[in-house]
C-alpha cells in the first residue's frame, strides 16, 4: 500500500461512525458454527474491526492489522470498552510478514492482495480455518475497480484446493458481485 492509499483509508475512517458498521460481516456471522473461538485469529485489512471484534466475541485471541491508524485505533478502543482480546497493529500488509504456523483462524473481507494467499496458508496451524469474502469479476459492471482488484472465475477454490472446503458462494445481488469461501485446512496439508 502506498502512503495515498493508507491517507484514503484514514480519511475515510475519520468520522464519528465506523464506516461499514459495528455488525460483522454477513458471511462470517452466517458461518459462526463453523468457529469454536477457540486458539489465535488474524484478521488482515481489519479497517475498525468489526469482524476481528465479532472473533474476539468467540472467544479467541485476535490480531488485527490495518493500514490505518484510525481504524485500528477505533478497533482496540471498542475492544478495550468490551473487555475483548484484540490486538491491533498498524502495518502495510505489503510489507508485513505473517507468522507461519500461528493461527486457527484467518480472516480477510473485502481486500484482495493475490500475494498474499500463500503466506494465509502457512500461517494456519494444521485443522485451522480461512474465512474469506471479497468482490469477483461479475462486480466490475457496478464499479470502476480495476479488474486486478477482483477475483476471477472459482480462484478462491484455486487458491484453497488442498483444503477441506466448508461452504463456498458467489453471490450478486444489489449492484455487488462477491466471492467467499470457507475452508478448513487438513492435518496434514502441505501449505
Amino acid at each position: 500500500m502506498s502512503l495515498k492509499d493508507k491517507e484514503k483509508w484514514n480519511s475515510k475512517y475519520g468520522g464519528s461512525e465506523c464506516l461499514a458498521g459495528r455488525k460483522p460481516c454477513s458471511w462470517l456471522s452466517e458461518n459462526r458454527s463453523h468457529l469454536p473461538g477457540k486458539g489465535r485469529a488474524l484478521d488482515l485489512a481489519m479497517g475498525e474491526g468489526r469482524n476481528a471484534l465479532f472473533a474476539a466475541s468467540l472467544g479467541y485471541e485476535v490480531l488485527g492489522v490495518d493500514v490505518s491508524e484510525i481504524g485500528v485505533q477505533r478497533a482496540n478502543e471498542l475492544a478495550r470498552e468490551r473487555g475483548l482480546s484484540l490486538k491491533g497493529e498498524v502495518a502495510d500488509l505489503d510489507e508485513w510478514p505473517i507468522p507461519e504456523n500461528t493461527f486457527d483462524l484467518v480472516m480477510c473481507f473485502y481486500f484482495l492482495d493475490r500475494k498474499l494467499f500463500e503466506p494465509i496458508r502457512k500461517s494456519l496451524r494444521p485443522g485451522g480455518i480461512v474465512i474469506f469474502e471479497t468482490f469477483n469479476q461479475d462486480h466490475l459492471q457496478y464499479s470502476d475497480f480495476k479488474p486486478e482488484w477482483v477475483l476471477g472465475p472459482n480462484e478462491l477454490i484455486k487458491e484453497f484446493f488442498n483444503y477441506r472446503i466448508l461452504h463456498y458462494r458467489e453471490t450478486d445481488e444489489d449492484e455487488k458481485a462477491t466471492s467467499a469461501i470457507l475452508v478448513r485446512k487438513p492435518e496434514d496439508a502441505p501449505a
